[in-house]
């Protein structure tokens, strides 16, 4: 049985692949995916997930953007590394679906609530969205439900391709 997944993502490239691995995987089953400010402004980040989707032919999957910014500092983006889109280079296809009505936080508890079985939420960028969602009363972050992350710490955050802080 495939394990269930939601994504917490702010493509970029990285996260780009990481969506096309995912998806490409029988082992995993992707539930929604969430974006948030990051390697670029969350209107492009959430574009570039609506994009990618429709290039992969998944209009199934529920879309959502979440956070502006960081919670401890303005935003700083990656354009030196992932260009003006944030997907910069490859031919991609304009989003052929629209995101869902509600904020990332709100899918992920919706997706919780729904499901039968744990979820395990893989967020491959900033940490904003699992934060938000672990201050929410309604159980969109439990203890009793795994989080994987990649490129989060505690602090300030990567403020620059690199590594600088």
């Amino acid at each position: 049985m495939a394990l269930p997944i939601m994504i917490d993502c702010d493509p970029g490239h990285d996260d780009a692949i990481a969506l096309v691995l995912a998806l490409a995987s029988p082992e995993l089953e992707v539930k929604a995916v969430t974006a948030s400010a990051g390697n670029q402004t969350p209107e492009k980040t959430l574009r570039n997930v609506l994009r990618m989707l429709t290039l992969l032919n998944r209009p199934d999957i529920p879309v959502a953007g979440g956070a502006w910014k960081p919670l401890m500092r303005d935003l700083i983006i990656a354009d030196n590394v992932h260009g003006e889109s944030g997907l910069d280079g490859p031919s991609l296809p304009e989003p052929a679906f629209a995101p869902q009505n509600c904020t990332a936080v709100e899918l992920m508890a919706s997706v919780l609530r729904e499901s039968q079985e744990p979820v395990t939420l893989v967020a491959t960028g900033p940490q904003t969205n699992v934060g938000v969602a672990a201050r929410q009363p309604s159980g969109a972050a439990r203890e009793d439900r795994p989080h994987r992350d990649h490129g989060g710490r505690h602090g300030a955050g990567q403020l620059a391709a690199g590594g600088g802080v």
